[in-house]
């Protein structure tokens, strides 16, 4: 089971009677892990036999009609009754349910549809026998947005139910950041020590995820690794990445495989789904949390509380299994950093991803020779090297009576062109004349 451990620790709240929250960026696997909650096999298998004590609801808050009080309890009410049709539970139950559902629609007073969404879960708290664990996805906006006495009366039915009700919620901020007027906090309360952060999965989820998403293609230990390296354990990522694999790595010969590889990563680059969930990640940082990233991937000091709040919200690498970041998002935020208005001057090698910046732009894609030139140059930076080095470097001893100085200056040449912004003035890769080349810091 993917998320097993995060579904442990809201199984485990609810069968002490408490609600629990969930938290996480974008695309992060809270609708999955709240799905997976309402499956049967779930409770089988982490219940311990008490499954059908319980009757668990998934409200997608989403499909509120609009953002009002009424609609909250609409919407819950319906997935109460779908809940319990699935379960086949007792039609009485679900006609009285109905009766009251109808009220909550069209009262024909304003204070009857809260006393009938009450009069409802007690119903199914008191009648059914069964203990009723709502689901709260999507809970972000309609938790902002609605009236604080909303939040008031589900406080006031968690009171009266006791451990017969829990709430479940998933958003993309602790719920204390969204809102801290007076009624909200009374609301707030009942998840106090009980939140869990929802970021990058481990690696072991990961790997089970590459190979459900892999199944039936073939894929080699090898090429579920390189997909797992690449996305880590986002999986909106490890999607996007899986599709680039199949597209092009499955099934290539190994004597074409380098070609392939660099192909994928090429279309890494251009990959929508890639670019807009890097992108979304990234808006719903705070400022502080930016720079310690950039930071952390250009091996630069970062505020220790700002690391310590990234690893709770489990969206760094600490270098044990127990969160995976791959080299999509790395890349992503090294790019960042080049962006930033402070950001260094001059040419900038990603070694990881292959690819080169200029003053922050992006340069064209450079040939093997060239990206060897500029490794080894970059190795030396602000360092002569000469052309016995070049040679021996970039082409191997075996060359060293083949290639002359006019194939190196014209490597040099078509390297510089693709680096500087006026190659006829170059200011980072400059020739020293009977000397050698310098790559400028």
């Amino acid at each position: 089971m993917i998320r097993e451990q995060e579904a442990r620790f809201l199984i485990q709240a609810v069968l002490e009677g408490n609600c629990a929250a969930i938290i996480g960026l974008s695309n992060m696997g809270k609708s999955a892990l709240l799905r997976e909650l309402y499956a049967p096999a779930t409770h089988a298998l982490l219940m311990d036999g008490r499954n059908d004590d319980y009757l668990f609801v998934y409200v997608d808050c989403n499909l509120m009609a609009e953002r009002s009080e009424q609609a909250l309890y609409e919407v819950t009410l319906r997935s109460i009754i779908a809940a319990l049709r699935r379960a086949d539970s007792p039609i009485t139950l679900i006609a009285g349910l109905s009766d009251l559902y109808r009220t909550v629609v069209e009262p024909p007073a304003p204070l009857r549809s809260p006393l009938a969404f009450g009069d409802a879960l007690h119903e199914v708290c008191e009648q059914s026998g069964q203990r009723l664990v709502l689901l709260l996805d999507e809970f972000d906006d309609p938790f902002e947005k609605l009236a604080g006495r909303a939040y008031l009366n589900l406080r006031a039915l968690k009171d009266q139910f006791r451990e017969r009700l829990c709430y479940i919620t998933a958003t993309d901020r602790p719920l204390a950041s969204i809102r801290q007027d007076h009624e909200a906090a009374e609301f707030i309360e009942l998840f106090d020590t009980r939140e869990r952060w929802l970021g990058f999965m481990n690696k072991t989820d990961t790997l089970a995820l590459a190979c459900e998403m892999t199944a039936g293609a073939n894929a080699s230990d090898d090429d579920i690794q390189l997909i797992v390296d690449m996305a880590g354990g986002h999986a909106g990522m490890l999607e996007a990445v899986v599709d680039i694999w199949r597209r092009i790595l499955a099934g290539t010969p190994d004597n074409a495989r380098d070609d392939a590889l660099k192909m994928a990563h090429e279309a890494l680059d251009d990959h929508a789904i890639i670019r807009a969930e890097c992108a979304k990640l990234w808006s719903q940082l705070g400022e502080d949390e930016r720079n310690a990233l950039i930071a952390v991937v250009c091996d630069e000091r970062a505020d220790p509380k700002v690391i310590e709040r990234l690893r709770v919200m489990r969206l760094l690498d600490d270098g044990s299994e127990s969160v995976l970041v791959g080299n999509v998002w790395r890349t992503f935020v090294r790019r960042q950093a080049l962006t930033r208005p402070d950001a260094v001057r001059g040419v900038m090698v990603d070694i990881d991803s292959g690819e080169v910046y200029v003053d922050g732009g992006k340069t064209e894609p450079l040939t093997d020779l060239e990206y060897k030139l500029l490794l080894l140059l970059y190795g030396r930076l602000n360092k002569i090297v000469d052309k016995y080095t070049i040679v021996t470097n970039v082409w191997g001893e075996n060359y060293l009576d083949n290639v002359d100085d006019a194939r190196i200056e014209k490597l040099v040449s078509r390297l510089r062109n693709k680096l500087e912004p006026g190659a006829e003035e170059p200011k980072y890769l400059t020739t020293l004349r009977g000397r050698g080349y310098k790559l400028v810091g």
